[in-house]
């Protein structure tokens, strides 16, 4: 009986322990998390706000965002360069899987500054080689486990 229960107590444990850890990246994105927050205090960024509300992208998003990360947040006129089609295209629910892809290449891991990023030899959540070339980046917004620059680009596109 007394192993039974210690049994039972490791698996509650080992329950509650993976929950919380698997539910901490996907916290960044709900309506009024400190990164939703964050990105709401530059007006330039409320297009990809609006974008991070896509229900289902935490789920996608979850893992990277567990650790450090610097968010590279394309400003509303980048995104808007992508055209209308593919704007809405991205802001439909049933393609999150493509925005989630769009957005792992503008996350690097590590919470880095202007002059971090734009270091060689950085590679994106998407695993890519983070490529800078012609984009420009905007004053940086810290958060606990995140900074967030804004850049006039989408990047991998």
């Amino acid at each position: 009986m007394k192993k039974i229960s210690i049994q039972l107590l490791l698996v509650f444990l080992l329950v509650t322990v993976s929950h919380i850890r698997c539910g901490s990246g996907a916290n960044l994105l709900k309506t009024g998390s400190s990164l939703l927050t964050a990105l709401s205090t530059n007006p330039n960024l409320s297009t990809l706000t609006n974008l991070l509300n896509t229900p289902g992208l935490g789920n996608l998003l979850g893992n990277v965002l567990k650790k450090p990360f610097t968010l590279l947040a394309p400003t509303n006129d980048a995104i808007s360069s992508l055209g209308a089609d593919a704007l809405t295209n991205l802001s439909n629910p049933n393609n999150v899987g493509q925005l989630a892809s769009l957005l792992k290449d503008h996350i690097v891991p590590g919470k880095l500054d202007s002059a971090g990023v734009a270091a060689s030899g950085l590679t994106t959540a998407a695993g890519k080689a983070l490529d800078l070339v012609g984009a420009q980046l905007g004053n940086l917004i810290s958060g606990d486990k995140f900074n967030i620059i804004p850049i006039n680009k989408v990047l991998g596109r």
